[in-house]
């Protein structure tokens, strides 16, 4: 079952003064000396649609042609889209809660291969609801597994969550998860294999970072197959985010987005309970 919602590697900033006299005036009186400046968030002055005005850093946000996510939808099979495989082993090093996201870091040693290239996982988080769509359709919660290869290029792997059942791996980070402001390095172990998913069909396109400085390019592989996830869990995500943390789809523009060759894993949006 499906839910509609009408609502990498993320970083807690606070941005410069300089960018933000305007907003600072509008928002807080003035630019004064002294002032804070707008952090980015998900609500308010520091929303997804102010990110660019925050900051000259976060003028991607703005102006980038190929910004993420997007409404995944006029995928083409590309019978020969090199293929994709997990080999995570280890243990979490830290989780850390900066009060937007709760992120798992990992050592090196967790290997996402993409054909001939390999990245290594850095870290895990969660948004919810999902940032991306599938025809149309938003999910529950979706888990960014953010990589990097040896050249500093990167790949996120998003997996969906959709209302049904309880998650074990949901429950782990929920179970792990600082309180916010604290990160730990101790009392957990989330290893990595958890995050794996079972079924490997998915869609790839060319897209950025999903939060400032929506850096590009990011090499986008969102996964066919939802796993469950509970009505408790799901709260349990947005209470340690203080609420939705998921920035809209962006304009798709003449980007090309394909899904691999291999079976049809995704149920048909007909069959699915709409809400």
């Amino acid at each position: 079952m499906r839910i509609r919602f009408n609502l990498k590697r993320p970083e807690l900033k606070i941005v410069g003064i300089g960018m933000v006299c305007l907003m600072g005036a509008l928002i807080a009186g003035g630019c004064g000396q002294g002032e804070q400046a707008v952090e980015w968030g998900y609500a308010g002055p520091g929303a997804p649609e102010n990110w660019a005005a925050l900051s000259e850093e976060y003028a991607t946000c703005a102006n980038g042609e190929q910004q993420s996510p997007i409404d995944i939808s006029g995928y083409v099979t590309a019978e020969t889209d090199r293929p994709i495989s997990f080999s995570y082993v280890s243990n979490a090093k830290a989780v850390r809660n900066d009060g937007k996201f709760v992120h798992v870091e990992y050592p090196p040693g967790n290997i996402l291969t993409v054909g001939q290239q390999t990245f290594t996982l850095e870290s895990a988080h969660f948004h919810s609801p999902s940032e991306h769509r599938i025809d149309g359709v938003s999910f529950a919660a979706e888990l960014h597994l953010v990589h990097v290869d040896a050249d500093g290029n990167l790949a996120v792997v998003g997996l969906l969550f959709t209302p049904g059942g309880h998650s074990p791996v949901v429950q782990e980070v929920l179970d792990a998860a600082p309180r916010t402001g604290e990160a730990s390095s101790q009392g957990f172990a989330l290893n990595a294999s958890g995050f794996g998913p079972e079924q490997l069909g998915f869609y790839r396109y060319d897209g950025s970072k999903t939060t400032p400085p929506c850096d590009e390019p990011v090499d986008w592989y969102v996964m066919r197959e939802p796993s469950p996830i509970s009505a408790e869990q799901i709260n349990g995500l947005l209470a340690l985010s203080g609420g939705p943390n998921n920035r809209p789809v962006q304009p798709t523009g003449n980007r090309v987005v394909t899904t691999d060759g291999g079976a049809d894993i995704f149920p048909s949006l007909a069959e699915l309970p709409q809400t």
